[in-house]
């Protein structure tokens, strides 16, 4: 999963003189369902470096992400993730919250050259200031096609009454073990492989569709 980088780490990555450096994490959150606290986590890796911009502007600042988003089953109201990308349109069109941020900005929280967040063998920030993720609900018994993605204010209206978010972390977990692929069973996950297996994924205007290896699981094998 390859982004572009426009700020945040992009000009740290630049003033540093650092150009390629990897940086692994613990993206961690929990939510209250109808009083009971369930929690997920998950190991994100992000590569980051510089190359030559295409267009002759100088040098732009990219980032590989590899991993698997956190999980939460919320039971009879289906499963909760907190995706590493998000929709902007999705997002655009309610603005019911502050943007949220992809896996690769999510470390900016550290305040550090990526330099020295390369080394980092502790540390542990609070996300719940409105510096979220985006997360993607995926209702029980339902296409995944039918997955909204959500803010944190949202999920008493979208999902259930009694469902609201009650954390957002990001951990430096340098040792961790990365894996790319979900060892979890639904019905959704096992559709949306099987639909977007080509990377070919069709979407239309005013609709939202979970892209599985950008949010979700960033595996490309061909199932």
């Amino acid at each position: 999963m390859l982004a572009l980088l426009t700020g945040g780490l992009a000009s740290v990555l630049s003033a540093c003189g650092k150009s390629d450096v990897t940086f692994r994490y613990r993206l961690a959150f929990s939510v209250s369902v109808n009083g009971a606290v369930k929690s997920g986590s998950s190991i994100i890796s992000v590569r980051y470096w510089k190359g030559g911009a295409s267009w002759g502007t100088g040098e732009a600042t990219y980032a590989v992400v590899n991993g698997v988003a956190p999980v939460i089953d919320l039971g009879e109201y289906g499963m909760l993730v907190a995706a590493m990308a998000y929709d902007v349109d999705a997002w655009a069109r309610r603005k019911a919250c502050k943007q949220p941020l992809a896996a690769e900005s999510l470390p900016g929280k550290f305040g550090l050259a990526p330099a020295a967040l390369a080394n980092l063998r502790e540390g542990k920030r609070d996300l719940t200031d409105g510096s979220c993720p985006a997360f993607i609900w995926f209702p029980s018994g339902q296409s995944y096609e039918r997955a909204q993605q959500l803010c944190p204010e949202e999920f008493s209206g979208a999902i259930g009454a009694n469902v609201e978010l009650r954390s957002v972390t990001i951990e430096a977990a340098p040792d961790a073990p990365l894996v790319t692929r979900l060892a979890i069973s639904a019905p959704w996950l096992d559709e949306i492989r099987a639909d977007q297996k080509s990377g070919r994924v069709t979407t239309w205007a005013g609709t939202f569709k979970p892209l599985r290896t950008r949010q979700i699981e960033t595996d490309e094998t061909n199932l």
